[in-house]
């Protein structure tokens, strides 16, 4: 029996025009991919420091409250290390901060409230 041979040219010519079509699609689609990723990486370390720049304010400005006053509530001293703790945690804390509560957690805690 003689073999039969099969012409494969339609079929390479069919896969080379759908390479030629898929690939550019393949890489604008990375494009993309890779700038959406870009663009989510720099929002969330925004948004990191910003959250990181709010926290720090407030616990500077509840501590040098209270250290002005002389005493603390015990729930503006919850406050604070919820507020410190959510700081420390984004990223080192700075000395600043630090000393802050360090002094305000030795402070008299007011009584009655």
């Amino acid at each position: 029996m003689p073999m039969q041979t099969v012409d494969l040219q339609p079929i390479a010519d069919g896969v080379a025009a759908a390479l030629t079509v898929l690939v550019p699609l393949l890489a604008a689609f990375a494009g993309w991919a890779a700038g959406k990723l870009g663009k989510s990486r720099k929002e969330g370390k925004a948004l990191t420091e910003g959250v990181k720049s709010l926290l720090r304010g407030q616990i500077i400005d509840l501590g040098l409250h209270y250290i002005k006053e002389g005493e603390i509530p015990p729930y503006g001293l919850d406050n604070l290390e919820n507020y410190y703790t959510a700081y420390v945690d984004l990223g080192d804390g700075d000395r600043s901060t630090h000393d802050i509560m360090q002094t305000c957690r030795r402070l008299p805690i007011r009584s009655g409230e």
